[in-house]
């Protein structure tokens, strides 16, 4: 199986990718999804996931503003963000 990916992001409001395995957590600010081989960590203001499906492995997210897309190694433990949801 292949471990496509792609990435728009339009006028800094609105995400869509492909290849998602899932979301590991969100709020306003901050959504850590899940990729094949790397997580990727979304960071703005006003964030909601506007559509998931992980069938198809596609996710939309949009928001007021994106400030960053930080790719990260799938195993590296996440930065703080199971705190937010304890």
């Amino acid at each position: 199986m292949e471990n496509k990916q792609n990435l728009s992001l339009e006028n800094r409001k609105k995400l869509t990718l492909s290849g998602v395995v899932g979301v590991d957590g969100m709020s306003d600010k901050e959504v850590d999804v899940l990729l094949a081989d790397s997580r990727l960590t979304v960071k703005g203001t006003g964030l909601t996931v506007n559509k998931l499906n992980v069938d198809d492995g596609n996710l939309t997210v949009v928001g007021d503003n994106f400030v960053s897309l930080v790719y990260a190694d799938k195993n590296k433990a996440k930065n703080g963000l199971s705190k937010l949801f304890k």
